[in-house]
Formats: C-alpha cells, sequence, structure tokens
C-alpha cells in the first residue's frame, strides 16, 4: 500500500510495530477503522525485552484470539514461580483467582509477529523498513500525520486523523508532540541476560539479594532466557568483560543456577542495559496519544513491560474508537484510557522499589506479596472489560 492509494490518509498512523503499537492497530483494524502500522525495523527482530506475559496480558491474547499460536509455536506453558529471598526459598502457582492458572514468556521474534500479522489480516498497513523523522501538522498546528524515509532513502508522508506513538521509551513521536512527564526516576537497575538450550525446566525462578543482585529464568522459546541484574553503579564492572562477568555475577546472585549453567549450552550474546529512566508521560493531545513505553516506561525488575503494552493497547484502542465514532466524545474517552492506564500505577511504583535495590529481605518479600496483589486485582479488571468487536472470527485458547 502506498500513501497514493489513501490520498485522504488514514484513521490513524501507529509509530511502531512492536506490542504495544501493533496490539492497537489490531484493535482499531478489527473495529473498521483504517491503520498504518509504521516500524524502522523490518519484521521478525528481536529486542531487548523482560519476556513474561502476566495473567492480565495472558488473558488480552486469549480474548484477542492469539494465545494459541504463540503457544502452538513452542513457548512453553509456566504454571509455578520459584522465588529465592536471601536464601527463604518458596514456590507458588500463578494465581488461580487471577483467573490465569499459567502465564508464558515468548521471544520477541514471536510475539511481536505474530501479533502484527493479525493486525495485517485485520486489514492494517504495515510499513516496516520505515524511519519517522518528524510529526506534520495542519495549519491549525494539530498533528495530522507523520514524515520519514524507509530504508532505502524514498521519502515517505502518511496523513492521519490520530498518531499513536508506540515507539518506546526514546518516544519521537512524545518529544516532537510535547508530551509532558512526571513521577521520574533515575535508572538504577542493570539488566543482562543471555538464551540457553539444555537447561532443566523449573518454571520460572527468580533469585533476589539484598547486596545487590538479581537473578532469574524464564523458559522460553528453543531454551530459556537468564538473567542476571544488578545496581547500575556496578555496570560498568559487568561490561568490562561481558561474557566472563555475566557468569560471575550469576554465580554471585544464584550459586545453584550457576552450576546448572555449567551443564547448558548458552546459544546467544550476552545482551543487556546498563538501566533504564522512569517517568510517566502525558497520554495524550490534540491529534495524538501515546501506548507502552512510550507514555510509561517500567523497570524491567517489574517484567510488567508486555503486560502493560496489551492494556494500553486495549484501552487506547476503545477510547479512539470512542472519540472517532464521537468527536465530542473524545476528550472524555482520552482522559478514561489515562485514568485506566494509571489504575496500574501501583505495579509500576513497586517495580522501581525492587529496582532500587534499597531492600532486605522482609521487605522484598512484603514487595512481592503486594505485587501479587496487584497483578490479580489488573486480571480481574482486564477480564472485566466488555469484549472487543471484531470483524474477524479467530476462536480464542485457553492456557490450560
Amino acid at each position: 500500500m502506498t500513501q497514493a492509494d489513501r490520498p485522504d490518509g488514514y484513521d490513524a498512523v501507529v509509530v511502531g510495530g512492536r506490542v504495544a503499537g501493533a496490539s492497537t492497530a489490531l484493535l482499531l483494524a478489527r473495529a473498521g477503522h483504517s491503520v498504518a502500522v509504521v516500524d524502522r525495523v523490518r519484521f521478525p527482530s528481536d529486542t531487548l525485552s523482560t519476556h513474561l506475559i502476566w495473567p492480565a496480558g495472558v488473558i488480552q491474547l486469549e480474548r484477542w484470539g492469539l494465545l494459541r499460536a504463540i503457544l502452538d509455536s513452542g513457548t512453553p506453558v509456566l504454571s509455578t514461580i520459584r522465588n529465592d529471598v536471601d536464601g527463604i526459598v518458596f514456590e507458588t502457582p500463578v494465581w488461580a483467582e487471577s483467573g490465569v492458572e499459567a502465564v508464558c514468556a515468548p521471544r520477541r521474534t514471536v510475539l511481536d509477529p505474530t501479533i502484527l500479522a493479525a493486525a495485517e489480516r485485520a486489514g492494517a498497513d504495515v510499513f516496516d523498513g520505515v524511519t519517522v523523522d518528524g510529526l506534520s501538522r495542519d495549519r491549525r498546528g494539530r498533528i495530522d500525520g507523520v514524515v520519514g524515509h524507509r530504508d532505502d532513502g524514498r521519502p515517505l508522508r502518511l496523513a492521519a486523523r490520530l498518531v499513536v506513538g508506540a515507539d518506546g521509551w526514546r518516544s519521537r513521536v512524545a518529544r516532537d508532540a510535547g508530551a509532558a512527564s512526571h513521577d521520574e526516576y533515575e535508572p538504577s537497575n542493570a539488566i543482562h541476560y543471555a538464551y540457553w538450550s539444555g537447561l532443566d525446566d523449573r518454571g520460572v525462578e527468580l533469585w533476589f539479594r539484598s547486596h545487590g543482585l538479581m537473578a532469574g529464568v524464564f523458559p522460553t522459546n528453543d531454551g530459556a532466557c537468564v538473567y542476571v541484574n544488578c545496581r547500575s553503579a556496578r555496570s560498568r564492572e559487568l561490561r568490562s568483560d561481558l561474557d566472563r562477568n555475566y557468569l560471575r555475577f550469576v554465580a554471585e546472585a544464584a550459586p545453584d543456577l550457576a552450576a546448572r549453567l555449567a551443564t547448558a549450552t548458552r546459544t546467544s550474546p550476552v545482551r543487556g542495559t546498563p538501566g533504564l529512566p522512569g517517568f510517566v508521560r502525558q497520554s495524550h493531545g490534540p491529534g495524538w496519544v501515546l501506548v507502552g513505553d512510550a507514555g510509561c516506561t517500567n523497570d524491567p525488575a517489574s517484567a510488567h513491560g508486555i503486560t502493560a503494552a496489551l492494556r494500553d493497547a486495549d484501552l487506547a484502542a476503545r477510547a479512539i474508537d470512542a472519540g472517532f465514532r464521537d468527536p465530542a466524545a473524545a476528550q472524555e474517552a482520552m482522559q478514561a484510557f489515562e485514568d485506566g492506564r494509571d489504575r496500574s500505577r501501583p505495579l509500576y511504583d513497586l517495580g522501581w522499589a525492587m529496582a532500587s535495590y534499597e531492600w532486605d529481605a522482609p521487605t522484598m518479600l512484603d514487595l512481592q506479596a503486594r505485587f501479587s496483589v496487584e497483578l490479580v486485582r489488573e486480571a480481574r479488571e482486564t477480564a472485566d472489560l466488555p469484549t472487543w468487536p471484531s470483524r474477524l472470527p479467530d476462536a480464542p485458547s485457553r492456557v490450560a
């Protein structure tokens, strides 16, 4: 599809084709709106990720008819979570009271293309290999589309009634729209991980050490993701010899895990970040709306980023759909989206409390208990949302 095929533009142009953007495009297209998605990469493409999808996210994928395809790709079903907090070891089942008895942690080379392909089937036009250089505005100064260029250098302009920024924490849409941010956190948690094969599957495993380390295992497609976190102040030490120090830090955080890795095989380079900033941004303005990390960046310690992106997509798409159908109701609908997003604010704050490393074992156990309560609340609230209008006959499939 070229812009010449839509001389009047789209209802919505979504900048960013990963979880938040692809999901928003999927829902809007299913509701009958014309949608374009642009992303600078070509899919399938990997990205830094916490992988885990908490119960509310599982509910969303199930209701949208996408969960079965993700599981059929070889994504393991995860029904238990094992915790080790300074030697206090306990295993809990995924919370049945959430309405979900198992979670999953798909590779992003599986999750993102699955959602994006569903958006295309629903009628969205996907422009990958496109870098957005900025936003365009009409004579009144209202945002009315995006300008950019393809990876072969050809320019591209897409006009739209609304631009959705799903382009991550460095969001170009947020910057050009002038979105204000608040409740900010400085980077405090360096995260590094690699993929392994041959590691015995014990479900989700988490280690927390009050001297400033965390580690974990998320079984995923073709093996497991094994991560180690440390204070951002130690990231230079870790990254000075990443291959050696990754294993050294894992051994410091979880000696029992390090022993098991000795008989497993690392199948990827070590990837990571010395830390991410946290913030909550203004979610919308004239001609624009932000979803996922573009609107609120969680620290990866919470592993809540994917679930938050799915939540934002659902709530934002409902607001956008309402505003398109009744422009007089647009502002109220957008405020309802922001209010819904911010009801998960406790998960944001709890994640950053974990990432601070300003805790001892009793404090971490309390943080985990409160986090679990919020995950259950979020899942129940998600399950209570009305069914999304769909033109597609995709049948949902349940995680058993």
